[in-house]
């Protein structure tokens, strides 16, 4: 009897670390550097490409893969860390490593208040308004509204170590790109939408750098404002809401072994 070769086995292992590379080198480049860092570090996590337990490769290594500095992959880790992902050991046998239970949360939707909130679904709601809102203000805001808007992002500026206020200040400042349009309407929505987004926005860990980041993004959409170029106005809001949804996506936790089960 002639014996057959055992069928190879399978290199899990490797497998895995190719689709971690892979997912963490990303498709395109964007302008959200730092965002997309923690997206792309998070949804590893949270897909299981890096392991509970598991050390993370070196901030060279990681830099070189996502092709970042290693600054914004070191911001990223902190960030990561604050929400519970992460966790940072000493001594010879440190380093940065997947904690033994990320955080868990159902896939689509966020508890707020005892109802579900569809969090892609009001993304898109943001998207659309808030774009359409700033096109809008650059067409018709006043000389005296562009100045407003210039000293809350002043403001802002010097609040990116207050997590609290600064998220305060940064509702004001939306709500106030809204009054810029002079339509009513189009305040009480956008009050009722920075409602909604508050909740979402506390799941964020606190991170100075990219609350700087975001101000810096609230500065460029009001430059184009200023210029009443309601064209650029509604690109630099678009890239300031993918930053949130980047960082969104990154931070949320994984779907649970509830929800899994559901699925399954």
């Amino acid at each position: 009897m002639i014996e057959s070769d055992p069928p190879a086995r399978l290199d899990t292992e490797a497998g895995t670390e190719r689709a971690a590379t892979a997912l963490l080198r990303g498709a395109a480049p964007t302008s959200n550097v730092f965002e997309a860092t923690v997206q792309r570090l998070g949804q590893s996590i949270k897909l299981g490409l890096f392991k509970p337990g598991q050390q993370l490769p070196p901030e060279r290594d990681l830099a070189d893969i996502i092709g970042v500095s290693r600054v914004t992959v070191r911001a990223a880790i902190q960030v990561l860390a604050s929400g519970g992902f992460l966790v940072a050991r000493r001594g010879r046998t440190g380093g940065t490593f997947v904690v033994d239970n990320p955080p868990q949360w159902e896939e689509r939707s966020e508890q707020d208040g005892g109802r579900q909130v569809d969090v892609p679904g009001f993304l898109d709601r943001r998207f659309v308004l808030e774009t359409g809102i700033c096109e809008l203000a650059a067409e018709r805001a006043s000389e005296v509204q562009v100045a407003s808007l210039r000293q809350r992002v002043g403001q802002l500026g010097e609040l990116v170590n207050d997590l609290v206020e600064f998220r305060r200040q940064d509702a004001q400042l939306h709500i106030a790109f809204a009054e810029a349009t002079g339509n009513t309407d189009l305040v009480r929505m956008s009050a009722e939408l920075q409602a909604e987004l508050t909740p979402l926005i506390a799941l964020i860990p606190p991170s100075p750098d990219a609350l700087s980041h975001s101000n810096l993004q609230h500065a460029r959409i009001v430059a184009c404002i200023a210029k009443h170029d309601g064209a650029s106005a509604r690109i630099a809001m678009a890239e300031h809401l993918h930053g949130t949804r980047l960082f969104l996506g990154g931070l949320l936790p994984g779907p649970t072994q509830a929800a899994q089960s559901k699925k399954g």
